[in-house]
């Protein structure tokens, strides 16, 4: 037994350390692995966007903090009193690697973020691999010295589900995919000459912006992206090809699943544009189209492509014509073609006329033989005994029938005109310049011309030299000579306009703000010599206005309200919440919650809510037993909830004591919290963090520093704290949602991250109250758009209403929190939707 004994025992002891040593490793394996995993979350959780030096360099401190001490690539010892390594192990022994492709093994195979490489934040994942060398054994002799190693890997996602939202609904600010498509609007079938897809720019991750373009619109063009084999939009213009612009909740079918966007123009050309806008259900919604979904109706393009005959009257008694019109802009918004906003504003008219070459002579047209030389009778001069040819316009807008032209072709439309013989150039001037009423959707030309001492072929007043007599008049539409006895009635005008502009509204073409068009004349890409940019002042040529007939090639560019804020100078979005159809609406997200205030106060706790599949038929339950549960089918699988209920009405005081209380805790006569001194970097409950202008002291967890600011070059990305009451969730609904005063449910198409800079009502043209509800006034005398509680420039005073507005941001630690993940990468430049970080391994 001795024996037996001395035998066993050696080995007894070699397994026993063997034992002891492995669960050494196993603890320290399991240590290491909680601190990679800290180390991934911490620095998940301060993800930010817009990206910038800021976010990346807050990301990698909070990582290296949480990861406990260790070595870094660049063979710095980072000391930290979070998370020590169990045995006392220092930062000497534990070596750690970020977003790079191994792990250390004896050194760094490369430099911390090279797989992926570039900006963190960007590549939207944190890779961290932590490596312990040479683990502690519990007797020496063992002759091993494993290296432990592990990893964790965050990745930002689009949540799938969410809790705690605000009770607010805006039809969805901005699209997942868009096209253009031109039509021939004198067509009977509205024949589809072209379609093209948008894409969005001035992004992070395409940084070039459309030139010209108002501040804080998103970015959109037709224009192809370098490399790709995609091309202009090419057509013969028409006398009326019109510009439709088609938005969509769903991506482009290039790229995405049914229901979504067709826009192959080898699918669509020949087609009807009322088709084409009634693809996919009510995930499509074009502009200008009366109706929704696949009742859409097209009332005309957006903007108008002129095409004028390019050719010269003969010398002689013959009737003038008309060879060209544009619009430039005077005091609107946009351009003289195309505004949405809810004020009215003016557009300068411009058009050529050919007035014919009347050369005197025997049977060739009437001129006073006692001038020597012969001259030329027709022509504009300032001489009032020389000028000879007048020119004044007639204005029709949409839903006007009959003789609007009775008083208008007198003196106040009366344009200047210069040139002649042959071409006079003609243009409205301050007095007379043309006026475009809001919301008037079209706008639509025509022109009288008036002549005298000269000789028209059967018309003998033109002969008389006095003034200018209606028995010398010719009419001109789009269609050319349109009569000189009987005024053009309006259904005439705006069937062929000589020009239009189009003044849409919040209501009417939602978060479409701008749109510009570029021609290339000969489709010739590889130069610029033949190409219009909108319209020209030094050329006098124009793009919405070419020869009939011609082959044209172009491209749009787009801007969209409602786009993620980059800087925080930007005008901010308004949303209204009081009555009326508007782009907004106030739900019923809570059945528990007893009224709107304290639904706002604390957000929609239960149920969860996620975007609508648009698999179902119908899409949306009815609104009896919305909350009912279980439901049956379609609808068995809820919550969570894809469609919402709106609530019957708005009161305005529930509204502004529910941000009151949400934002101050105090439901009436709240106060702005005082800026808190630079020493303490934490943000005070309620105060307005969105711009600099507003935290003299505190000025490093506001939004996005300008561009331009060099000395502010440290200072990028949205630093906004995730706990800031101020900023909330939306829900987004369908684009023609809230139309009627009732209980109404409509599909969920997302969610959106938005910063409250201030609220307020509105009532007989100013301020109920005599300011706005929202206290804190910091920044306000700044005089930057963006600062302070400032509105936004374009308020529609005229509403008696309550708003809220501020920014659309990209949050990723949801505040409200998320109830599941989608898989799907966060993609700040392409959608709302807000993100989670997710620890994938």
């Amino acid at each position: 037994m001795v024996v037996l004994v001395a035998l066993l025992l050696p080995a007894l002891m070699a397994l026993g350390s063997i034992v002891i040593a492995v669960g050494n490793w196993f603890v320290h394996a399991r240590h290491l692995q909680t601190k990679v995993d800290a180390a991934a979350l911490a620095g998940g959780g301060v993800w930010g966007f817009p990206c910038g030096p800021d976010i990346d360099a807050n990301i990698e401190a909070q990582a290296r903090r949480y990861v406990g001490p260790h070595t870094a690539a660049d063979g710095t010892t980072r000391a930290t009193p979070f998370n020590p390594q169990v045995g006392g192990v220092g930062a000497d022994r534990i070596y750690v690697a970020l977003n790079q492709a191994t792990w250390w093994s004896g050194s760094f195979a490369a430099a911390d973020f090279t797989s992926p490489s570039g900006s963190v934040c960007q590549s939207k994942v944190l890779d961290v691999k932590a490596t312990e060398r040479d683990a502690p054994l519990l007797w020496s002799w063992l002759p091993f010295f494993p290296d432990i190693k592990r990893k964790a890997r965050v990745q930002i996602e689009e949540v799938e589900g969410l809790t705690g939202l605000l009770p607010i609904a805006v039809r969805v600010p901005q699209p997942l995919s868009a096209a253009a498509v031109f039509y021939d609007e004198a067509s009977a079938t509205k024949e589809i000459l072209d379609v093209r897809p948008f894409r969005q720019i001035c992004t992070v991750g395409e940084p070039t912006c459309i030139f010209g373009a108002p501040p804080g619109l998103g970015h959109w063009t037709t224009e192809p992206k370098t490399g790709s084999t995609d091309t202009w939009a090419q057509f013969s213009v028409r006398a009326k090809t019109g510009l439709v612009v088609a938005t969509s909740v769903r991506p482009s079918c290039a790229v995405g699943s049914p229901p979504c966007l067709d826009t192959s123009p080898a699918t669509w050309k020949g087609k009807s544009i009322d088709d084409y806008c009634r693809q996919a259900g009510d995930a499509v919604q074009c502009y200008d189209a009366d109706g929704a979904g696949s009742a859409q109706l097209v009332r005309s393009g957006v903007h108008l492509i002129a095409g004028y005959e390019n050719v010269s009257v003969a010398a002689g008694p013959n009737v003038p014509q008309v060879r060209d019109a544009w619009l430039e802009n005077v005091s609107c918004a946009a351009n003289g073609y195309f505004n949405s906003m809810p004020t009215s504003c003016r557009v300068k008219l411009n058009v050529r006329v050919d007035i014919g070459s009347c050369l005197r002579g025997p049977g060739e047209c009437f001129d006073d033989p006692s001038q020597t030389p012969a001259k030329e009778t027709r022509k504009a001069s300032p001489d009032p005994l020389e000028h000879n040819v007048q020119v004044r316009y007639c204005l029709a807008r949409s839903g006007q029938t009959g003789s609007v032209c009775d008083g208008q072709f007198s003196e106040a439309q009366e344009l200047a005109c210069t040139g002649g013989p042959g071409v006079v150039t003609c243009s409205s001037q301050a007095g007379t310049h043309p006026l475009i009423q809001r919301e008037s959707r079209e706008n639509a030309f025509a022109i009288e011309v008036r002549l005298r001492r000269t000789e028209v072929t059967g018309f003998p007043e033109c002969r008389a030299d006095g003034d200018f007599k209606d028995t010398c008049r010719f009419f001109y539409t789009g269609n050319g000579y349109a009569g000189d006895s009987v005024l053009p009635t309006a259904e005439q005008i705006l069937a062929a306009p000589l020009h239009r502009s189009f003044m849409g509204g919040i209501d009417r073409t939602g978060p479409l703000k701008w749109l510009r068009l570029t021609v290339d004349t000969d489709c010739v890409m590889d130069t610029l010599q033949d190409r219009i940019v909108g319209q020209d002042p030094l050329s006098g040529k124009d793009a919405a206005s070419q020869p009939r007939g011609q082959e044209r090639c172009y491209i749009v560019e787009m801007g969209m309200a409602g786009g993620l804020a980059r800087d925080q100078d930007e005008p901010p979005i308004a949303l209204n919440l009081g009555t009326g159809s508007s782009q907004r609406a106030v739900i019923d997200c809570d059945p528990s919650i007893p009224n709107l205030k304290e639904e706002i106060q604390l957000g929609c706790q239960s149920p969860s809510y996620a975007a609508n599949k648009f698999d179902t038929t119908p899409v949306c339950p009815g609104t009896a037993g919305f909350f009912n549960l279980p439901k049956p089918e379609p609808f068995a699988n809820w919550p969570p909830f894809r469609c919402v209920l709106t609530q019957t009405t708005a009161n305005p005081e529930q509204i502004i004591q529910g941000f009151n209380l949400r934002l101050f805790g105090r439901q009436n006569n709240p106060k702005c919290p005082a800026d808190l001194p630079r020493s303490d970097p934490s943000f005070t409950w309620g105060r307005n963090y969105w711009h600099r202008a507003n935290n003299a002291n505190n000025d490093e967890i506001t939004f996005a520093w300008d561009a331009d600011t060099p000395d502010r070059s440290d200072d990028w990305g949205n630093e906004i704290a995730d706990l800031d009451p101020r900023l909330v969730t939306l829900f987004f609904t369908s684009y023609r949602s809230f139309d009627s005063p009732g209980n109404e449910v409509y599909p969920i198409i997302g969610f959106g991250n938005f910063y409250i800079t201030g609220y307020g009502t509105t009532q007989n043209g100013s301020w109920q109250g005599g300011a706005p509800d929202d206290p804190c006034t910091d920044g306000n005398s700044s005089g930057i758009t963006g600062a302070g509680n400032l509105p936004p420039p374009d308020l529609d005073y005229s509403r008696n209403t309550t708003w809220v507005w501020g920014h659309f941001v990209k949050d990723v630690k949801p505040n409200p929190f998320s109830t599941s993940t989608s898989g799907i990468l966060c993609n700040p430049e392409a959608s709302f939707q807000p993100c989670v970080a997710v620890l994938v391994e």
